[in-house]
């Protein structure tokens, strides 16, 4: 199990897909799950809805889990709670549990959520539900001993330094 934690515009997807290829493991992402419901991304989504996308989640790792399938969960993960649910799931099924932080400076954060505002290419996050996930983002302690990625190498070889 790989759990993606970090920021929006930070590049979880980019490198939590990377990891799926490279593992060969299962992609399941919670941003997909809500789409999959018809929730427009764009917009503040009540937390309800996020829970139910998370339970329909948890669903389909504990049933990839007793398939003994690898999985990378791609979402912020920003609360510590969210965390350790997902790691609790991963501890039944006696999954290792592997905790990847994309770790990117807001400045950088902005200017790419600037860049796709202007392209278009994905959702573009309003300020009203951009800044209170950085705000509220509570950031892995090392307890949680995660992989930092923080941008400065390129993701495949940041993979494969870290991964053999």
């Amino acid at each position: 199990m790989y759990l993606m934690c970090g920021a929006p515009f930070s590049g979880k997807s980019t490198l939590a897909r990377l990891l799926a290829r490279q593992t060969n493991s299962q992609y399941l992402s919670l941003d997909d799950i809500m789409r999959e419901r018809g929730r427009d991304l764009s917009q503040l989504q009540p937390v309800e809805e996020w829970g139910k996308a998370h339970e329909i989640c948890r669903q389909r790792m504990d049933a990839l889990m007793q398939e003994q399938t690898s999985i990378v969960l791609d979402d912020t993960n920003n609360f510590r709670w969210l965390r350790d649910r997902v790691r609790q799931l991963a501890q039944k099924h006696q999954y290792p549990t592997t905790l990847i932080f994309v770790d990117i400076p807001l400045a950088e954060l902005e200017r790419r959520r600037e860049q796709v505002r202007h392209s278009k290419e994905r959702n573009h996050l309003p300020d009203d539900v951009f800044y209170p996930v950085i705000e509220q983002f509570e950031r892995p302690g090392p307890d949680e001993s995660p992989l930092v990625f923080d941008g400065t190498m390129d993701m495949q070889e940041w993979l494969n330094a870290c991964l053999i």
